[in-house]
């Protein structure tokens, strides 16, 4: 996940080699990005939102485990926090290896009759949920913004965004077509049929916290298997609508599961578990690399999407207005926190001064608060450690062009 840090270099108009580094964090991050005290009339419009929230029965508090709505069973909850406030909107269960099991369990019995229905039956309840989820992208944004900070009109595109996986996979669930191979043999006939690996555990982060589930659930429910989504403990409500749409839309008690809590137990009972046969998981390249181990012992399948490190590249024949844009768009969406963001900006030197500069005022006329305050452009960072770790690339960035500056100080005399 990259969360700010942009390096501005100039590349020299006759060499390969960079002759200047403006190392500085250009990002709207670097303004004080710790929650602002509450105002009385925030609080009020936070509560008057998570009531109408509550009376529309998206604002699910609880796992899901077999079509039933549950807590764990030591009755443990964790919080779930504004970013942009520090407000507690919901408490749900902490739960862990036991509860794991329960959903294990249940997508395993589920699988069997799932993986019996036509092609078509699938399709037709999975497009009944984008249906729903496309009736339902006004309640579904806010919860969003509420778990997740950004802006109301982006928590709104992924909703949009989050069901286009539903609608397309509806489609492809028709078409999972085999092969028929040429024999070698003229009394021999070869064909491939596709058939479902059976229970699929997700791990999904809090960034896109639907689209990141539609994309992995939607399509292991339309080739017939069954699944059992570990959410963000950061951002679990948006995953918890979604799976209560997915129930009204006909998909079958125990197909879809929903537990968050102690992120490394219930990674280690998926893992631990034969019955689980694959594991999707998007984050870091560390738990990327804890996960293909653990998935060893029972040689799950394993689909891994894991952290980036891009750079953006202007050159001197570059439109200026399009290289700005574009690099605004690589690196502030979603305020930093896409694992696609640039953290890096190598621009050529004909056109290094003119860049920055254009760069510099378009970052500073950034607006930054509350994803559902009017004209805002970037919401908050996720929690205090975000914030945390873009100051210490801020430190970092003045450190380094200090010492820079020492350093050619003392060459030239």
């Amino acid at each position: 996940m990259t969360l700010g840090r942009i390096a501005l270099a100039r590349i020299p108009a006759t060499r390969g080699t960079i002759h200047r580094l403006f190392s500085a964090t250009l990002s709207s991050s670097s303004t004080n990005r710790t929650s602002p005290p509450l105002s009385r009339h925030m609080s009020m419009k936070s509560d008057n939102l998570v009531s109408k929230l509550t009376s529309s029965g998206l604002l699910k508090t609880q796992g899901l485990i077999n079509g039933k709505w549950v807590d764990a069973h030591d009755g443990d909850t964790i919080k779930v926090l504004n970013p942009a406030t520090g407000e507690v909107v919901a408490n749900v269960p902490c739960m862990g290896q036991s509860e794991t099991n329960d959903a294990i369990s249940s997508a395993y019995s589920a699988f069997r009759s799932w993986s019996k229905l036509t092609a078509s039956e699938r399709s037709q309840r999975l497009r009944k949920w984008y249906d729903l989820l496309i009736s339902h992208k006004e309640e579904i944004g806010q919860l969003i913004t509420l778990e997740q900070g950004k802006p109301l009109k982006e928590a709104m595109g992924e909703v949009i965004y989050g069901a286009s996986f539903i609608e397309f996979y509806a489609e492809e669930a028709k078409r999972v077509y085999g092969d028929i191979i040429p024999s070698t043999l003229g009394d021999r006939r070869l064909f491939v049929l596709k058939q479902p690996v059976g229970v699929v555990g997700a791990i999904t982060p809090w960034n896109f916290p639907l689209a990141m589930i539609t994309r992995k659930v939607g399509p292991a429910l339309a080739c017939g298997c069954t699944v059992i989504v570990k959410p963000s403990e950061l951002t679990p409500l948006t995953a918890l609508a979604a799976a209560e749409l997915a129930l009204q839309a006909g998909i079958p008690p125990g197909v879809l599961n929903v537990v968050m809590g102690k992120a490394s137990d219930i990674g280690d009972a998926l893992l631990a578990s034969p019955e689980v046969r694959k594991i999707t998981f998007t984050g870091s390249t560390a738990v990327g690399k804890k996960l293909m181990a653990g998935a060893a012992g029972t040689v799950k399948r394993l689909s891994l999407e894991l952290g980036g490190n891009a750079p953006c590249i202007v050159f001197d024949d570059a439109d200026l207005d399009v290289a700005v844009k574009g690099s605004l768009a690589a690196k502030f969406r979603n305020s930093g926190q896409t694992c696609v963001c640039a953290n890096r900006i190598i621009v050529q030197e004909g056109i290094y001064d003119k860049f920055a500069d254009a760069f510099s005022k378009a970052v500073q006329s950034m607006q930054v608060g509350d994803g559902f305050s009017e004209g805002v452009m970037q919401g908050p960072l996720i929690n205090e450690a975000a914030v945390q770790k873009v100051e210490s690339f801020v430190e970092d960035a003045i450190f380094k062009v200090c010492l820079f500056c020492f350093t050619l100080f003392n060459v030239l005399g």
